[in-house]
């Protein structure tokens, strides 16, 4: 499958597509319209505070958006790779601090790379992008499955861990993917859940221009307090939250300001830096705008 060319975006939107009525979340009626973009309504709840897509995307409907989308190289090309591990080795080790060695799922694995730092460990992912998933498979074999979570057929009590880190945003039914993964665990298990915050600083300035509001690949928009009423709903007991840094090249920045538009200055920049010097200067990123959150399965 070709890879979508940086600097393009895929207008997608389904015939008769459905709307959410309530918040998904917390199930209050007593939602509002923040912003328009890219064709979809963004929608806040008065009563917990969500922030999600309106129009109800179901999975096959995101399979066939991906599809098209593939996956974008400025992200998953190898020089890229030391930056990814900055983060994933210190996810690592505070993995390894509640649970030293075991079974793990990384949902979205993409490359695989992830894993590839769980040395040890008997390692498994779920992936819906066919290109990069076969790599993952060369290296991890019919332990990567290439469908949506709840196609999976894993035996209940199966993992130790499971990781969704940048997928649990993506996902049409949070909560129903919350309840899949507390059948997957082991009682006393761990989950780890890495998605934007939509509450932090930056996002409060910027609002309908924060970066990660991009429908449809994002349709939920969680901060602390929302992350932990998904999980405490789903039974789960959150353990901690961090904020940990990323290391990005300056020229992925300006990517991913651009919003994936083939125009504008942010884009322009990307263009002037991609193949440069400058562009691939890495620096150390912490706004706040990504929050981790460690849980246990009760």
């Amino acid at each position: 499958m070709a890879k979508t060319p940086v600097g393009s975006q895929i207008q997608y939107m389904p015939e008769n597509v459905a709307l959410h009525q309530r918040c998904y979340l917390c199930g209050s009626a007593d939602i509002f319209d923040k912003f328009k973009v890219n064709g979809y309504t963004i929608s806040g709840c008065k009563s917990c505070s969500f922030v999600f897509v309106k129009e109800h995307l179901t999975t096959s409907e995101l399979v066939e958006f991906y599809r098209q989308m593939g996956a974008p190289e400025v992200y998953t090309e190898n020089e890229n790779l030391k930056n990814l591990l900055y983060y994933y080795e210190r996810l690592r080790d505070m993995i390894q601090e509640k649970q030293p060695k075991g079974r793990i799922l990384d949902v979205g694995c993409s490359e695989g790379n992830f894993l590839d730092v769980m040395q040890g460990w008997e390692c498994y992912g779920v992936e819906l992008e066919a290109v990069v998933a076969a790599k993952a498979r060369k290296k991890y074999g019919d332990n990567i499955k290439e469908c949506a979570l709840e196609e999976t057929n894993f035996p209940s009590s199966f993992f130790d861990v499971i990781s969704l880190q940048d997928v649990f945003d993506h996902m049409p039914d949070p909560l129903n993917s919350l309840k899949i993964c507390y059948d997957l665990l082991k009682p006393g298990g761990l989950i780890v859940i890495k998605v934007h915050n939509i509450s932090c600083l930056y996002a409060k300035i910027t609002g309908s221009k924060f970066y990660a509001i991009l429908p449809p690949t994002h349709l939920s928009y969680f901060d602390r307090n929302t992350l932990g009423l998904a999980l405490e709903k789903s039974n789960f007991a959150v353990l901690s939250h961090h904020f940990i840094a990323h290391i990005m090249f300056i020229k992925t920045i300006f990517h991913r300001l651009s919003d994936g538009k083939s125009q504008g200055l942010f884009y322009h920049l990307y263009r002037l830096t991609e193949n440069s010097f400058l562009g691939r200067i890495r620096i150390r990123k912490n706004l706040n705008d990504i929050i981790t959150v460690l849980a246990v399965k009760k």
